[in-house]
């Protein structure tokens, strides 16, 4: 069988979103070119017929426990953890792609805060990944005077950790010939041969390199997050296939 290649991205680049552009209706699933490489990424990777070791970077089965300080925390619904999770959400895609099983998503909705009560900032983790995602408020309440992470805020930020682009360092990492750098390259290929091949945005994202949102190998699917920690606004991202 031959090879996938994969590649690393020499430059950075960051675009943002903001929730004023998510539609009433819910939107169709639509190419985002938000693209971050980093500066000292690899452009074409071993051509070595590789299969990759679970070193660090195994696929932990999926795990339901949850840390101390959890008690009163609420998540709005949109972010709940399930098996059939309210929010039908494509991690590789833009946020603005993302819709509601039973409803449309409006934009009020998206700036409401994202837990109950609300928090300033989130730090949130993957089983699947080493990197964290850090989560900036952009909600404001006068009569609290504080601002709070709103739905939108943990989307996009979920959004644009992912989609930053991995260096050699680290996909080296995965461990040369282990089954997790095959899946990782797998997923490299998948998300790019989502869009037609002789269309910008194959060939964007197929010379953008991989990205950290492939480390997530085929668990793609938006399941909702726990808390983990409350006292240090910790939760555990859950996706599945």
């Amino acid at each position: 069988m031959p090879s996938r290649h994969v590649r690393f991205a020499p430059t950075s680049t960051v675009h943002t979103f903001s929730p004023s552009s998510a539609l009433s209706k819910p939107p169709r699933l639509t190419y985002d070119n938000y693209s971050p490489p980093s500066s000292n990424s690899l452009l074409t990777p071993p051509d070595a017929p590789i299969a990759l070791p679970p070193p660090k970077h195994h696929l932990p089965k999926r795990s339901h426990t949850v840390h101390h300080h959890t008690s009163s925390i609420h998540l709005h619904r949109l972010l709940q953890d399930s098996s059939h999770p309210d929010l039908l959400f494509d991690v590789r895609l833009s946020p603005t792609s993302a819709k509601a099983s039973r409803h449309s998503i409006t934009p009020d909705e998206l700036n409401e805060p994202a837990t109950t009560p609300r928090l300033p900032s989130m730090i949130i983790f993957s089983p699947y990944l080493s990197w964290s995602i850090r989560v900036a408020p952009s909600g404001y309440s006068r009569s609290r005077d504080m601002h709070y992470v709103t739905v939108w805020d943990v989307l996009s930020a979920v959004h644009m950790t992912l989609r930053k682009s991995v260096n050699q360092a680290e996909y080296d990492a995965l461990g040369r010939g282990s089954s997790y750098e095959n899946r990782v390259r797998k997923a490299y290929h998948d998300r790019y041969s989502m869009y037609p091949r002789h269309s910008s945005a194959y060939q964007e994202e197929k010379m953008g390199g991989v990205k950290r949102i492939d480390y997530l190998a085929e668990h793609v699917r938006f399941m909702g997050m726990v808390p983990r920690d409350m006292k240090s606004g910790e939760f555990t991202l859950r996706t599945g296939s």
